[in-house]
Order: structure tokens, then C-alpha cells, then sequence
């Protein structure tokens, strides 16, 4: 079944279409719908759609081999959906089904709804002879693009003080880190992967202002640099002593 959708990210669109006109950025927004439903684009869909050659329009596409146009964020886009897709049609085994095929169709289907507290925690309501009872479920390790699409909705939220290129690199560096060690919170088995990435971000968020000069626009003292100097220097005044 083809993927209705693709994810789209408003901010990214408006900065990245900046100096494209209202006409520039309609031909711009058809075509990347096109490529969703096509895969790529022909030299006959681009002059369709822009009338003419359109050195600004163009420009936001790659030619391949073939000919053929496409747009390599959207592609990268659409791929990460697709493994996504597939991860959890793989987990959904006859062993646990009834468990996620709610939390599964709500993220899917209904992306932009409201999710219910109980399915975010990954808690399942159970009836039980007219009582209510709560029981959590066992942990789900994500995948890479589980991650990726949370670092990226934190990196939003935060201004974007990460590249997209940068938060695909630490999404990979969690996942290397906790696959390393099984993931291991601290010294118990992790139970909330998105709690966890939370602290990750909020580290290197941290990590980026302290790396920023100061306010009177002075670079930070480096204490390693200058011990290190210091070290060098006194190493050298003990050489010049024994050979005199």
C-alpha cells in the first residue's frame, strides 16, 4: 500500500523558500507532491509544472543518471517513513498485537492528533471484572529512525541549534552507545528510551552554550590549552638547567 503522506517540516520549508517568490514556492510545493507520488520527476513534469526552465526551482532538485529530478530531502524523508512503516509491521507479532496495534495506528494514521498520556509512557489500561488495572508494558528498544524524528521534533522546539545533518549523526551515536551496552540506563535496564534522548539533547544543548563566547565577546578561557603550555614550559626550563 502506497504511503499517503510525507513528513513536512514548515519551519525548514519557509526558511529554505526565503527568496523564492509566492509563484516560485507554489511550483516548488507541486512538484515535491508529484515526486511523492511518482518517485522522481521527468524533464517533461518539471517544464510542466514551472512553464519554463526555473534556475531557482531547479536548483532545490538533483538530477540522477537516468534524467530523472528529485529532491533529496523529501527522498531521505520518505525512506525514513518506509523503514519506520516496516520496523513496526515487524513487530507486530501474533505474540504482542493486541498490545501495539493501538499505539501503532495512532502514531501512523493519526500523527497530528492528540495522543493519550497512558500510549505516550507506553502504559496499557486493562478491564478487569469492572476494576481498571495498569500495567506497563515491557520495553521496546526504538530504531534509528525513532530517534532521529524525536531528536528532530526536540531540535525544533529549541530553535534548531542543531543541523539536520548534525542530529541525524547523534541520533546514531545514541543508538551505537546503547546498543553497546544493552541498553543500560545508568545501572538498571532502561524503561523510557524518549526520557533518556531528552537528556541527551538538553547535555548538548548545554554542551553548545558553554562552547559560545562569552558576553564580552572574548573567547572562553582554555584551562587545558594553558596548562598544557605551562606543562611544555616548565619541562623546557628543566632541560636548559641540566644542560647547564
Amino acid at each position: 500500500m502506497k504511503d499517503p503522506a510525507f513528513l513536512f517540516y514548515s519551519s525548514d520549508f519557509l526558511t529554505g523558500t526565503m527568496m523564492l517568490s509566492m509563484e516560485q514556492k507554489g511550483k516548488y510545493i507541486t512538484l515535491l507532491c508529484l515526486q511523492h507520488n511518482k518517485g522522481v520527476l521527468s524533464e517533461k513534469d518539471m517544464i510542466k509544472i514551472c512553464g519554463t526552465y526555473d534556475d531557482d526551482v531547479y536548483g532545490k532538485f538533483v538530477k540522477d543518471s537516468n534524467g530523472c529530478f528529485f529532491n533529496e530531502r523529501l527522498a531521505l524523508e520518505m525512506q525514513k517513513r518506509r523503514a519506520y512503516s516496516e520496523s513496526r509491521k515487524n513487530n507486530r507479532t501474533k505474540k504482542d498485537i493486541l498490545h501495539i496495534s493501538k499505539t501503532y495506528d495512532v502514531h501512523m494514521e493519526n500523527i497530528n492528533e492528540d495522543i493519550n498520556i497512558n500510549e505516550v509512557i507506553d502504559v496499557v489500561i486493562v478491564e478487569d471484572a469492572n476494576e481498571k488495572k495498569t500495567v506497563r508494558k515491557n520495553f521496546v528498544k526504538p530504531d534509528e529512525n525513532d530517534v532521529y524524528n524525536y531528536m528532530g521534533e526536540l531540535n525544533a522546539k529549541a530553535a534548531n541549534f542543531m543541523s539536520e545533518a548534525q542530529v541525524l549523526n547523534y541520533a546514531r551515536t545514541y543508538m551505537d552507545f546503547y546498543n553497546g551496552n544493552g541498553w543500560i540506563a545508568g545501572r538498571t535496564p532502561m524503561k523510557d528510551w524518549q526520557c533518556t534522548v531528552r537528556n541527551w539533547m538538553r547535555r548538548e544543548w548545554d554542551k553548545i552554550k558553554n562552547q559560545k563566547t562569552n558576553t564580552h565577546g572574548k573567547p572562553k578561557f582554555d584551562n587545558t590549552a594553558h596548562y598544557q603550555n605551562v606543562a611544555a614550559q616548565v619541562a623546557a626550563n628543566i632541560s636548559a638547567e641540566r644542560e647547564g
